[in-house]
């Protein structure tokens, strides 16, 4: 009987089988590409070793943080495993595979928007939960305390980083802690982000009828191809999927979003700001907003998807702050024939 060990929460994809008389590892680079390879490697691995499923004892399997779609392909396959076959499931984070069990690791993966997912262990205690910081505060914890042991690529920092034995950590996660009694229970670990301390006061509020006219007038300053009076009356009292909100400061509109929800997923259709209150937080509020409807929904909304202009570079890093992810582009997606990139972030933090 062997151990299966899976992980794709970054660009890699690595899988292991473990057994009394084997140890044998797949890992290599294949950013957006683990869906099509995974399920392949496995069964490659496998019939290398005159192996079939039912010689498949446990799987152990990472749970992110990390990439939302690379997290969702090894944790699913590996709850289908599990469940399937009805063997023990060991789910562990992410970060906790790449440390150094020796010393004092702080483990870091880049989460893009000059952030960091971070976790720090003292060899197998937990210091600090997995969470998000700042590249610069990351960084300064490293010059604060010259105990800590760097782990991870970090090649985004500037720096060399401790290189686990993934794998074998992986297996390593058979215990009772991290084992899981249903695997269909278990979901993806998206670590959500900051939305308060604006600059200054700031209100959110469903849109009323009386906001129309100012918020027409930021539609217009900020679209190269605005709704129209009637398509936003639609939105307003037609759309059965639509939900509208304005930022106030000072009783004044200054900004709108406009997002649908069907199901477990929601889309954003429209957010825009005065342009005098930009990189002021009212972006930040709404979008925050949004998410704080969707995690209401008697039945939650798992993910926000979105299309953005490619030339608009400012929207893309916004997007990416927020933990948006770069899935495809959609050619010549808008009516002038530009093309769109197409973001998904998760909202669940499982």
């Amino acid at each position: 009987m062997i151990d299966l060990v899976l992980d794709s929460s970054d660009k890699d994809l690595l899988v292991g089988i473990f057994g009394d008389s084997i140890k044998d590892v797949v890992s290599y680079s294949c950013y957006q590409r683990q869906s099509e390879l995974l399920v392949y490697e496995i069964d490659k691995l496998m019939n290398k070793h005159n192996l079939t499923r039912k010689d498949i004892a446990s799987v152990c399997v990472s749970k992110g943080p990390g990439s939302y779609t690379g997290i969702r392909i090894a944790l699913t396959v590996a709850k289908i495993i599990a469940f399937s076959l009805n063997i023990p499931l060991y789910v562990g984070s992410s970060l906790e595979i790449l440390r150094n069990r020796d010393t004092k690791s702080l483990i870091v993966s880049n989460a893009r928007g000059k952030r960091s997912y971070v976790a720090i262990y003292d060899k197998d205690k937990e210091i600090l939960k997995d969470c998000i910081k700042e590249n610069a505060e990351v960084l300064s914890m490293l010059e604060k305390d010259p105990s800590l042991v760097l782990c991870g690529d970090a090649t985004y920092l500037g720096k060399g980083g401790y290189k686990a034995d993934v794998a074998s950590n992986l297996i390593l996660l058979k215990d009772e802690v991290h084992h899981v009694k249903n695997p269909m229970e278990v979901r993806p670990l998206y670590l959500k982000d900051d939305y308060a301390s604006p600059l200054f006061k700031i209100v959110v509020r469903k849109m009323l009828p009386s906001d129309l006219d100012e918020v027409m007038a930021i539609e217009n300053e900020c679209f190269k191809h605005p709704y129209d009076l009637k398509q936003m009356l639609y939105e307003m009292n037609e759309n059965p999927v639509s939900y509208l909100y304005v930022a106030l400061v000072d009783n004044k509109v200054v900004g709108f979003i406009d997002f649908y929800v069907t199901f477990n997923s929601s889309s954003i259709c429209q957010i825009a700001t005065k342009k005098e209150y930009r990189n002021k937080g009212v972006a930040n509020m709404l979008l925050g907003q949004m998410i704080k409807d969707c995690e209401s929904k008697e039945d939650p909304v798992e993910f926000i998807t979105l299309e953005v202009r490619k030339s608009n570079e400012v929207a893309q890093k916004f997007y990416k702050k927020h933990k948006f992810e770069e899935i495809t582009t959609k050619k010549s997606y808008y009516d002038d024939g530009e093309d769109a990139l197409y973001f998904v972030r998760s909202i669940i933090n499982g």
